[in-house]
């Protein structure tokens, strides 16, 4: 027994032996050597394959974090410029009597629920019309 090598038995059709032992011949090498020179470049190839599709998979991951992180920035961005638009031009407002506090309250009331259904429902994004599915 050669150290460092173990021994494997191998059946090919005999069309394929004959094919092999030609190309030994041709190369005056050992069928063995050319039999193991093949496994090394399938297994070597199988090897690339799997590194390549690895690879699509964490480009195709990496593009979906950063579509992602893009468009939090541009919620977040329209939020804070909303925000800000709103608390100038309300500072300049009058005081709300109770029915517009009470109208407020129920209106906001209705954006939690509304939230708190598409989140049970599993719902990504909704871009229907506020108050649609409750018919207002």
């Amino acid at each position: 027994m050669i150290r460092g090598k173990t021994r494997h038995q191998l059946f090919l059709p005999d069309e394929m032996s004959k094919r092999l032992t030609a190309m030994a011949k041709s190369q005056k090498r050992a069928r063995s050597d050319l039999l193991l020179e093949m496994v090394e470049a399938y297994l070597n190839r199988r090897a690339a394959n799997d590194a390549d599709s690895l690879e699509r998979k964490l480009s195709r991951i990496a593009r979906a974090v950063e579509d992602g992180n893009r468009e939090a920035f541009f919620i977040s961005h329209s939020l804070q410029r909303f925000l800000r638009f709103y608390l100038i031009h309300s500072a300049m407002q009058p005081r709300p009597g109770e029915d517009a506090i009470a109208a407020g309250e129920k209106a906001y009331r209705q954006f939690i629920d509304a939230i708190t259904r598409m989140l049970a429902q599993g719902v990504a994004n909704d871009n229907s019309a506020p108050g649609a599915e409750d018919g207002q």
